[in-house]
């Protein structure tokens, strides 16, 4: 059905109101909604024709009616306005993101949590691409007596750390050379290319009698190459999903038991290349997420790499608004990620 400009004009009151309510519209709603004069009575005939096109449906016996997924999937392709943030809400936003900037991690985990306070949804985020990342810089860190701490930095902007014990005592001159010696000879180096045996082989000839030694932080370093070599996935604001009343309990418990599962987040997130995506309802390939719509971005960290960000919250979605608020953290993230992979 080829929908006139009235409809239009109709399914987009429609979504708009819904929103803002979560009610059943009738047609005297929608007629005061709109820029010209309509009567109520066309405003039936219409609502009964997009019934019976799928775009609404009735819910009960009441003259109110609600959209479907079908209208929302014409309302964010063709009909919703775009609604910039406010220059002072922006500023805000960057502010409190510059003051993770020289911290990866804090980053992404203040990224997270801003968007779940803000929209009020769950927060997925992901490095899919992380195969691809190379060693940036490795050091190695005296933390006690005999305690050490190995630092991997990646050329994508992450941070990973890990405390290992050694046998003897902490002598900071042998972790500053294990420190050069690791970063000479995999510098550069994607992390998919870098096993166990690479780095056991080469660095304990490399290193000579120090190897037998510092056994520990070579095994801690294959450890972190491995662990950052997988996708990064973060969780925030779920428990936000238990708020609204468009989940009923059921379908909330099977919501938060599918996001609790980081593998199937990760195959989810990971199939998203390219820029903003917004899948409605049934339109997701997880028959969890059925009732809810995600909203994924993505962030671009130099020429070659980037990460996702993702929003997963009800069908009545304020959709403007919270694309707006997504798309500009993704670009503040990706902005402030690149700066300080070029330090």
């Amino acid at each position: 059905m080829e929908l006139d400009n009235r409809k239009r004009h109709v399914v987009s009151a429609m979504v708009d109101e819904y929103i803002r309510t979560g009610e059943p519209v009738g047609s005297k709603a929608i007629a005061a909604l709109l820029e010209y004069a309509v009567s109520s009575a066309t405003i039936r005939n219409d609502m009964a024709e997009l019934s019976a096109a799928g775009y609404l449906t009735q819910p009960h016996t009441s003259a109110g009616r609600i959209p479907t997924p079908k209208a929302f999937r014409l309302y964010v392709d063709q009909l919703m306005p775009r609604r910039p943030l406010a220059e002072d809400v922006c500023i805000r936003i960057d502010e409190y993101l510059e003051n993770a900037a020289g911290d990866p991690e804090r980053l992404m985990e203040r990224a997270s949590d801003l968007l779940a306070k803000t929209t009020g949804y769950a927060v997925l985020s992901a490095a899919p691409d992380t195969r691809g990342a190379r060693v940036s810089r490795v050091e190695v860190l005296p933390t006690g007596l005999r305690l050490a701490a190995v630092l991997l930095m990646t050329d994508d902007g992450r941070l990973h750390t890990r405390v290992c014990r050694l046998d003897g005592g902490v002598d900071v001159q042998a972790l500053s050379q294990v420190a050069r010696h690791l970063t000479r000879a995999f510098g550069g180096k994607p992390l998919a290319d870098i096993s166990p045996a690479l780095v056991q082989g080469s660095l304990l000839k490399l290193l000579g009698g120090h190897g037998l030694c510092y056994a520990p932080l070579l095994t801690a370093f294959a450890d972190l190459v491995q662990e950052s070599a997988e996708s990064d996935i973060r969780l925030s604001g779920q428990f936000n999903l238990l708020q609204h009343p468009d989940y009923p309990p059921e379908n909330a418990r099977s919501l938060l038991g599918f996001l609790s599962h980081r593998e199937q987040l990760a195959t989810m997130l990971t199939d998203y290349r390219g820029g903003l995506c917004v899948l409605i309802g049934n339109e997701s390939p997880r028959p969890e997420l059925c009732g809810s719509s995600i909203i994924v971005t993505r962030y671009a960290v130099g020429p070659d790499h980037g990460g996702t960000l993702g929003l997963v919250g009800p069908i009545r979605m304020d959709y403007a608004r919270t694309i707006a608020r997504l798309e500009h953290v993704a670009n503040t993230v990706g902005r402030l990620l690149t700066t300080f992979n070029e330090k």
